[in-house]
């Protein structure tokens, strides 16, 4: 079995006791793909149809929020990174800039929605299961809902939601391991979810 990991930074570690690595092994899967720290909706989407190419068994995606910018760099272009890096070049002031003086949020609820239906759209002949990581629920600022709701979704707790109940650092020092934000015990949970959805 083929299986790729589609998404943001919360399937971005797939080292021992993550919880894609569990999922791997449970189903003896080999892992063609992982997500991709800060990755914006339509970085996801482009990754998307790179896999398809290779004929995976099962996707699982973790949806990101709508907030991040689409950039032909690939940069994890969200409203912080680019408050931080905004003087380190132009791309980052470029990404601040916008954050500050241009973006509409509703259109990019909207473009959500429509790039999180297009990666289902495109891979009706694939077994998947989505995960999202943020929900409309749990940010303040909202001109349209862009809680999706497909098929084999996961709809109960965002990711992050789950994440924020396994913050509890693994060793004894207080030195904080959080692979895919939460603690080997999260990850457990979560690889538990996945594997009871694809019973």
């Amino acid at each position: 079995m083929k299986i790729a990991f589609i998404g943001d930074s919360f399937c971005a570690d797939t080292g021992p006791k993550t919880w894609p690595s569990i999922v791997k092994e449970k189903l003896n899967a080999t892992q063609i793909w992982k997500g991709m720290q800060g990755a914006n909706q339509y970085t996801i989407l482009k990754h998307t149809k790179k896999i398809l190419q290779l004929s995976p068994d099962l996707i699982i995606f973790t949806h990101t929020d709508p907030y991040r910018l689409a950039n032909r760099h690939d940069r994890p272009l969200g409203a912080r990174p680019c408050e931080i890096h905004k003087n380190d070049d132009e791309v980052w002031k470029a990404g601040n800039d916008y954050f500050e003086h241009i973006m509409d949020f509703g259109f990019h609820e909207l473009t959500h929605v429509a790039l999180i239906n297009e990666c289902y759209k495109i891979c009706k002949q694939t077994k998947m299961l989505h995960f999202y990581s943020f929900s409309t629920k749990e940010l303040n600022y909202r001109d349209y809902d862009w809680d999706v709701d497909l098929p084999n979704g996961y709809r109960e707790k965002s990711l992050a939601r789950i994440s924020y109940d396994y913050q509890t650092p693994d060793n004894d020092d207080g030195w904080k391991t959080l692979p895919n934000h939460m603690n080997y015990a999260g990850n457990k949970f979560v690889s538990d979810i996945v594997l009871d959805m694809l019973k």
